[in-house]
């Protein structure tokens, strides 16, 4: 995380020097001041420690986090069609492609972690329905796989963001600008994106019995018995039923964010090699 910090701290500093130098007579480019708009909104949330509304959930929050990350990247979308950008972003380096294409794999994984998580929650629902605390306990261990892949792969994309570094400066103060944007849209989507996946590995329980039994304690559901209470069941089915909702909206978005960054990658990957 150092050195996706440091290079946050540069972008941010060379396109603050840049907006400085620029002249009255050229202001920002409207698809600029929207992503570094956008930019800043998702950073915000990113270094929220409860990520959303007070009492929010952690599905919630991620939902609302992929939200702020389609933003960011729709916006980059629309920077990098300007003519600008292409003048800008023609000889610089080849880290943001990169950057984007990780990110996208990482987000086709968790696109199938997510399927994951709700196929798990509709098997949880059906033995919540019929009593069954043993087809319970079952998706809870599932649940735990799931949210032990996803603390991986939180942490297989916090060095994403270092492609985007080392990226030369242009001749003038505009092409900085535009440079540095890139870069630190690219840095906030990957920190993001290790916020977003950690907080959906705390949508299941850990690896400790204790802990799984809790969890399934929550939904009114008692794994070591083949039976739980009717008040108990209708609870559990309520939960289960939110929560299958909530991981598909995760789903959703996760594939909105995919689809944005594959085509911020052909954005780039046609700027630096055009027809």
């Amino acid at each position: 995380m150092h050195l996706t910090r440091s290079t946050a701290r540069t972008t941010t500093t060379k396109a603050a020097a840049a907006a400085h130098e620029r002249s009255a007579s050229e202001p920002c480019h409207p698809a600029l001041a929207r992503l570094e708009g956008t930019v800043r909104a998702l950073r915000a949330w990113s270094c929220c420690r409860c990520g959303g509304a007070a009492g929010s959930s952690s599905s919630s929050s991620s939902g609302y986090g992929l939200e702020l990350l389609e933003a960011v990247l729709a916006a980059l979308g629309e920077t990098l069609a300007t003519p600008r950008a292409a003048a800008a972003l023609h000889d610089a380096g080849d880290g943001a492609p990169d950057a984007f294409l990780a990110l996208a794999d990482a987000y086709g994984t968790f696109g199938a972690a997510m399927l994951a998580a709700r196929q798990s929650t509709a098997d949880a629902r059906a033995g919540a329905r019929r009593g069954d605390g043993a087809a319970a306990a079952a998706s809870a261990r599932a649940r735990r796989r799931t949210g032990k892949e996803l603390r991986h792969l939180a942490a297989a994309v916090r060095p994403a963001s270092r492609r985007a570094a080392a990226v030369p400066g242009s001749a003038d103060a505009t092409g900085d600008e535009v440079i540095g944007a890139v870069a630190e849209a690219t840095v906030a989507a990957a920190e993001a994106s290790a916020v977003i996946f950690s907080r959906c590995a705390a949508m299941s329980p850990d690896g400790s019995a204790v802990s799984s039994h809790k969890w399934l304690a929550r939904l009114g559901v008692a794994p070591a018995t083949s039976k739980v209470a009717p008040q108990m069941a209708a609870s559990a089915l309520e939960r289960l039923e939110e929560l299958e909702d909530c991981i598909a909206g995760l789903e959703s978005g996760s594939e909105k964010v995919f689809r944005r960054l594959l085509q911020a990658r052909v954005l780039l990957l046609n700027i630096r090699n055009p027809l």
